[in-house]
This record gives C-alpha cells, sequence and structure tokens, in this order.
C-alpha cells in the first residue's frame, strides 16, 4: 500500500462513485453533476493508494458555518488509519477560521461505529433535523 494525499478537486467521478458504493452508499451522480460538487466545495482531500481512490472527504462552508461531506474510506482499506487522516486534514482546514458551527452528516445504520470515531475529533451527537430530497 503507497498512499498519497491530495487537495486537488479533479478527481475521477467514476472513482468517486466506485468508492461511495464500496461502502453502500448508492446514489450514483454523474461527471457533470460530481464536477459541480467538487468546485463548490471550499476543501477537497482526498487519500489514493497508487491511482485508486480510497478516501476523501470534503467541505462546504459560508464563512460563519461550516459543513464537512462525503467522508468516507473504501471498505477494503477501513482500519488503516485514512479516515484520520481525513478528518485531520478537514479539521486543519478549519482552524484558523472563525466558524460559529462545524457540523456532519452520520449515516445512522452506522450510528454505533461512527459516533464514537467522530467523538475522537471533538464532535458531538445532536438531533439532525430536516431536509428535502431531489
Amino acid at each position: 500500500m503507497k498512499l498519497t494525499e491530495s487537495t486537488n478537486k479533479d478527481i475521477n467521478w467514476e472513482q468517486i462513485n466506485a468508492l461511495r458504493f464500496s461502502v453502500g452508499w448508492c446514489t450514483k451522480r454523474g461527471e457533470e453533476k460530481w464536477r459541480e460538487i467538487l468546485d463548490k466545495s471550499s476543501f477537497v482531500y482526498s487519500v489514493f493508494d497508487e491511482d485508486k481512490l480510497v478516501g476523501m472527504g470534503r467541505i462546504v462552508e459560508d464563512g460563519v458555518m461550516c459543513m464537512f461531506y462525503d467522508i468516507v474510506v473504501h471498505k477494503d482499506y477501513q482500519g488503516k488509519g485514512i479516515g484520520k487522516m481525513i478528518m485531520n486534514n478537514l479539521l486543519a482546514f478549519t482552524k484558523d477560521k472563525k466558524f460559529s458551527s462545524i457540523s456532519l452528516f452520520a449515516d445512522p445504520e452506522n450510528k454505533a461505529l461512527l459516533i464514537p470515531f467522530y467523538n475522537k475529533f471533538g464532535f458531538e451527537l445532536f438531533k439532525t433535523g430536516m431536509r428535502i430530497r431531489k
């Protein structure tokens, strides 16, 4: 395993879909949608093994609030510290900014695993609210 890190937003959309599918995230997005998502993200952090995308996370922020999205590690690479790398780099991006809040979404089905992981980085569980799916 030879891991490399990147903050380049030019990530192959098919690799992003494959990474997400590896953990059961079934929302498929095409090239145009991923380009828009990545371009509008304030920060994107990716981890590769050779040329294979094995982990990523991204930030969307407005200068006051900040949200972490798409924090995912390929199922075959979990437990190797990649999630910690992603979180540390996302948090480093926020370090000198004066956000009133930093939030993230966690899959309720994986709550037992994810909550202790995110707690290590200072996140606390709260009611998530509501959303409209389009």
